[in-house]
């Protein structure tokens, strides 16, 4: 819910056409490395990802970083069955899980990425269509992978550093 300006006493309308089930996915990974820029790796997909569909985009991870990869996932399900369990189990070689707890949304950064683009490309947008809404939504991810302090800031917010070493008090 957002609030917005009319004439007093009109109530702002949006006009709906029809009921669909139509919806559009996002996937995104926060790339951080000590020394280097920060980067936002995501897909978009009409529809939802599936199980099947992980394994795909952290091989496209790979090969774009060209590094092993410390990946540090949420509780979605399709993160911890079927085809992507078999997959991380399978590449341990270059591909290391770290599972954050059942409900912590504020040790992933990516969750900073999803509510940035909620309250700001998305605010207020009444897309016509899915392309549109589709559109938006990749322009607002694009803005972001141009901006590296935003990204470093997502990191920031969850109280996670890029230090291995557990800090003494």
């Amino acid at each position: 819910m957002r609030r917005t300006w009319s004439p007093v006493g009109r109530t702002p309308v949006l006009r709906v056409t029809g009921k669909h089930r139509k919806r559009i996915s996002m996937a995104g990974i926060c790339c951080y490395r000590t020394g280097t820029t920060p980067r936002l790796l995501y897909a978009t997909r009409n529809g939802g990802f599936t199980n099947t569909e992980f394994p795909a985009l952290l091989t496209h991870v790979h090969r774009t970083l060209n590094t092993p990869i410390v990946l540090v996932w949420d509780n979605l399900s399709g993160h911890l069955t079927g085809k992507t369990k078999e997959f991380t189990a399978a590449n341990t070689s270059w591909l290391t899980v770290v599972q954050l707890p059942s409900y912590a949304p504020e040790f992933n950064p990516t969750e900073s990425v999803w509510a940035h683009l909620k309250t700001t490309t998305l605010a207020n947008l009444a897309a016509r269509d899915l392309t549109e809404l589709t559109r938006t939504v990749r322009r607002g991810l694009r803005h972001i992978q141009c901006h590296p302090a935003l990204l470093n800031g997502f990191l920031a917010g969850t109280g996670l550093t890029l230090d291995p070493t557990p800090s003494t008090p």
